[in-house]
């Protein structure tokens, strides 16, 4: 290999920038703005709520508990958010049927139908989010990503 391209190699190597992590990172963070811009601008969905929203469809309801082990996120901020989305009249939470210490959260009607009312906006952003990659081979290694990236945590390794 020519100097000039072992070089440029060995400089890719020892830049951070060029970590999947890293990528995945700024891409997260330009999507959550993009997702301000849209869907909380909107909608008056902040990316949290989306995301328990999103947990809670098509369920009878989940405990919160399952909620943060899903999302990877705090119990006491999804707490938060639940209460928020609750006042708001998009979830409800009931006792849970075989343990009175747990609460089961659900979407209302009403949580569902604003569901139905950001589910084309947020389709149509994926679309052109999508443009020129080949989506079901780029779920499908996101969907290897993430596993990988739990099973690490899983071991410590995080």
């Amino acid at each position: 290999m020519p100097s000039s391209r072992k070089a440029a190699a060995e400089d890719e190597t020892r830049s951070l920038e060029t970590l999947v992590a890293v990528r995945l990172v700024r891409i997260a963070e330009v999507i959550s703005r993009l997702a301000t811009q849209t869907i909380e601008a909107r909608f008056g969905l902040r990316n949290t709520d989306l995301r328990i929203m999103n947990m809670l469809d098509q369920t009878e309801g989940v405990t919160v508990n399952e909620i943060a082990r899903r999302a990877h996120i705090d119990s006491a901020w999804i707490s938060r958010s639940i209460r928020h989305l609750e006042t708001e009249g998009l979830l409800t939470r009931r006792a849970h049927p075989r343990d009175s210490r747990l609460r089961i959260v659900a979407l209302t009607d009403k949580g569902a139908m604003l569901l139905d009312e950001v589910r084309p906006v947020a389709l149509a952003r994926e679309l052109r989010l999508l443009e020129g990659i080949d989506a079901p081979a780029f779920r499908d290694g996101l969907a290897q990503l993430l596993s990988n990236a739990e099973a690490m945590l899983d071991d410590g390794e995080g």
